[in-house]
């Protein structure tokens, strides 16, 4: 972190990507100028208005007349950043140490604050190492649910046990996809995995959102990055999105880029990530099915084609899920946003309802985090139908299984 490449060249919060190795870092300029072209729903466009957050003015406004307002959030950045930058370097030098269970761990986290789709790519490696014969746990934050305690088993792979307003939205909606696979929440993750380990048979913990719980050794350390807007406007919390400063891309084994249907979104990134050692591969969420959220009824996603929706969500990147059903093909009248992990009422439902009446919107759609939130809120004579997405590789499946699932001797066999 000493080199010469890491060192902090930006206003007061902004990285450099950087190696040990010494070698480039990723430039300056792309940091101010956002790091990427985020390809988003415009806020003004009729049918789409909301008020902008306090945070994302924040994150989103520009050098000059405004960096006097700014000034304070740069400063705790700065101050956030050297924290950060302590706490790494006095776990690599022992000082601080690393806690180790008895089977396999795999971290699937990100670098930023905000949706990169931690949920379906955490269903997904499950489902996958499963089918490859491996017992999986699961061990997760659970954040926003208001469990008691220090932990607290969602399911033990057969049954869910907890509902998601004590689990929190994410393990809950793991806990209806996959069965076989005990999920826990946990704000300690090395005791969670332990408690796991003590009552059930397990080859591999996944990580849900891991990447910055380095108290915990992992085999596998597995970076999700938004393609459509990698790193924020490059800053550090409060002044931007990074929750770690962008030279620790470093830490992580496989690089998956989310959302990277236009392949001009990743591949700038993707060839700087690559310089200093680090394998990246392009993912996409394609829609699959429509579920009924009340009871279960499955449908082609594209039966949504040029029909008139009202969408909804409370998720970390609501612009996302807009994107999705617009490629999708369908008329989206409105989308209505909700601050990520939102708590629904009955009265949100209602508004909801009469907005799609007002709109002429035959259909209402969500997201199934959220879908799961709803259900036993919903009145009889409202259907709102979950959108499920399946996860596609665009690179050669030999790679990004070889990466996966083949990329360390110790992941070779069970």
């Amino acid at each position: 972190m000493a080199d010469a490449a890491s060192r902090r060249d930006e206003e007061a919060g902004g990285e450099r990507v950087s190696s040990r190795s010494g070698k480039p870092g990723c430039g300056h300029a792309k940091l101010r100028a956002g790091c990427a072209v985020a390809r988003k729903l415009n806020p003004n466009q009729k049918g789409n208005r909301r008020r902008v957050p306090l945070w994302k003015w924040v994150w989103n406004k520009g050098r000059g007349v405004s960096e006097t307002i700014l000034f304070p959030f740069s400063i705790l950045a700065s101050l956030y950043g050297l924290s950060c930058r302590l706490r790494i370097l006095l776990y690599e030098k022992g000082m601080l140490p690393r806690k180790k269970v008895d089977c396999l761990v795999v971290s699937i986290g990100n670098l930023t604050v905000g949706g990169t789709g931690k949920t379906p790519f955490t269903i997904f490696l499950a489902k996958k190492w499963q089918e490859r014969g491996y017992t999986v746990g699961i061990v997760s934050r659970g954040y926003r649910g208001t469990y008691k305690g220090p932990l607290r088993l969602v399911s033990d792979g057969q049954e869910i046990l907890e509902r998601p307003e004590t689990a929190g939205d994410e393990p809950y909606l793991m806990a209806q996809r996959l069965k076989g696979i005990p999920i826990l929440v946990s704000s300690d993750r090395y005791k969670g995995c332990q408690w796991l380990l003590e009552r059930f048979h397990l080859d591999l913990i996944l990580l849900d959102d891991g990447f910055q719980h380095i108290r915990l050794h992992r085999d596998l350390n597995i970076l999700l990055v938004d393609a459509t807007n990698p790193f924020g406007n490059g800053a550090l919390l409060p002044r931007g999105a990074l929750r770690e400063p962008l030279s620790e891309v470093r830490r992580a084994d496989v690089v998956i880029f989310t959302r990277s249907e236009d392949q001009a979104d990743a591949s700038e990134w993707i060839g700087e990530i690559e310089r200093f050692g680090k394998p990246c591969v392009r993912t996409s969420f394609q829609p699959s099915r429509l579920i009924d959220v009340r009871n279960g009824t499955a449908l082609p996603a594209g039966t949504l084609v040029k029909e008139p929706v009202l969408s909804f969500c409370g998720i970390g990147n609501p612009d996302s899920f807009g994107m999705l059903l617009k490629r999708l093909g369908v008329d989206l009248r409105e989308q209505v946003v909700f601050r990520d992990h939102h708590s629904y009422q009955l009265s949100d439902l209602e508004k909801i309802r009469k907005k799609a009446d007002q709109l002429g919107a035959k259909w209402v759609v969500t997201t199934e985090k959220d879908a799961v939130k709803i259900k036993a809120l919903l009145p009889k004579d409202f259907v709102v139908w979950a959108l499920r997405v399946d996860i596609i590789f665009w690179e050669d499946p030999a790679k990004w299984e070889s990466l996966l699932f083949h990329s360390k001797p110790t992941l070779r066999s069970v």
